[in-house]
């Protein structure tokens, strides 16, 4: 018995690795595209693998595919074109279709975040991009710039994480999706920075 479950283990293990190395070979192949996108935007100082580990939280770097949230969203960044379209042409960004102008997308979004944000901080833009303006206004109101004291004040509504045809079958806090969202960054991001570091843009 004790065989078996030694087995059994190491398959889940194997299947796991596969599984995971899959998805880092799969962004890998989006760097250069996602790199020289958001340097345009913020500079070559900018640790631009926070970004892919942004892609696979949002998709696992899968391009051609659009959520089933309702909203049409879109590629590995998840991009609701239909919101952005207006903003996206006049950077010239007509198209979210290739990965070239994807990832344009995707760090113009990311600018528009950090510009408009009230730390410039990039976990605070991260969680822009995913939730809106909330976490700004969180910070603000407990007049700090650490994480922390955002998440400790943040009040907002159960999301429905599990939609089916029954009804909702798992809801989840607003404030613990958008606050883990950086965190989940923050920590991916860190395989694809391979020991980089930023002293111009913080993180935390």
């Amino acid at each position: 018995m004790n065989i078996l479950i030694m087995l059994a283990t190491t398959l889940i293990l194997l299947i796991s690795y596969n599984t995971y190395a899959k998805q880092l070979k799969s962004c890998l192949t989006l760097e250069n595209y996602i790199k020289n996108a958001h340097y345009f935007y913020f500079g070559v100082d900018f640790p631009y693998w926070y970004s892919i580990a942004q892609a696979q939280k949002e998709s696992n770097c899968k391009h051609n595919i659009t959520s089933l949230d309702g909203l049409g969203s879109e590629g590995f960044a998840q991009i609701t074109y239909r919101w952005w379209k207006s903003k996206l042409d006049q950077q010239n960004i007509l198209e979210i279709k290739s990965l070239y102008n994807h990832a344009r997308a995707q760090a113009y979004i990311n600018y528009e975040a950090y510009i408009n944000s009230s730390c410039k901080k990039l976990f605070e833009m991260y969680q822009i991009y995913n939730g809106g303006y909330l976490v700004s206004k969180e910070l603000k109101q407990a007049n700090s710039c650490r994480w922390e004291d955002g998440y400790k004040i943040c009040k907002r509504k159960d999301v429905c994480v599990w939609q089916t045809k029954d009804g909702c079958k798992q809801w989840k806090n607003a404030c613990d999706i958008n606050y883990s969202y950086s965190i989940e960054i923050y920590k991916t991001g860190q395989l694809y920075g391979k020991g980089l570091k930023s002293i111009k843009f913080i993180y935390w």
